[in-house]
């Protein structure tokens, strides 16, 4: 977490420890330093500039109560988007790029085909909600046969939302975006990257005391 004119976050590395040296430094020096650290200040930076989302949500109760509401937002957004849209396939299928395991569960109660990849080497090969979590390269060959993408911000972390979504816009595979890492850039991510929908959750996240507030931003063409 970066705090500027304004609060970012960027998750990052696990193994990456803290610098507290890098407190009360110019943020245009150490912005240049690793990734993360340029992710996290530019979100800082961009808290303080106005933006429109198309809806706002304000989640309010404990973490768990939180959560179940912000999946529930994901769900809404998720059936708006594939609304109207013949699959490709004879089920709907989606693919979850980054696991959000509370998602996976109700999607696959919704009777969606789920698949799911991370990089996280811990959940690598395991099931959640029964669906195998396999390999983030293998991300790149379900594109094409699923129906929608929903990556998270981290994504962004790994330098591989731009080649996600070029793939997606070659196999007109839909896009949503849950993003905490960059949930300040949600605006930019529509208008600039081309995503369809960007669910951003700005620091102090749903497992914070006190008032939860979830962005909507949409494609204006979406």
């Amino acid at each position: 977490m970066s705090q500027t004119v304004g609060q970012g976050s960027c998750y990052c590395d696990k193994d990456l420890e803290i610098d507290e040296s890098l407190i009360g430094r110019d943020a245009r020096e150490v912005i240049v330093e690793r990734d993360c650290y340029s992710i996290s200040i530019l979100d800082s930076i961009y808290a303080s500039i106005p933006r429109k989302p198309a809806r706002i949500h304000e989640l309010t109760g404990n973490s768990i109560e939180k959560a179940l509401r912000r999946n529930a937002i994901l769900l809404d957004e998720i059936e708006r988007l594939l609304c109207g849209i013949k699959p490709k396939a004879a089920k709907p299928s989606i693919m979850n790029v980054g696991v959000l395991g509370n998602l996976i569960k109700a999607l696959r109660n919704r009777d969606f085909k789920v698949f799911a990849t991370d990089l996280d080497e811990r959940i690598i090969g395991k099931q959640i909600h029964g669906v195998m979590v396999e390999h983030g390269s293998k991300t790149y060959h379900y594109i094409k046969d699923v129906d929608l993408a929903v990556i998270t911000g981290m994504t962004l972390t790994t330098d591989a939302v731009g080649d996600i979504v070029d793939l997606c816009k070659e196999y007109g595979t839909k896009i949503l975006m849950f993003a905490e890492t960059g949930a300040n850039f949600g605006e930019e991510y529509c208008k600039t990257i081309g995503i369809d929908v960007v669910v951003s959750e700005p620091f102090p996240f749903y497992i914070f005391q006190g008032l939860t507030r979830i962005e909507i931003y949409r494609r204006t063409d979406t």
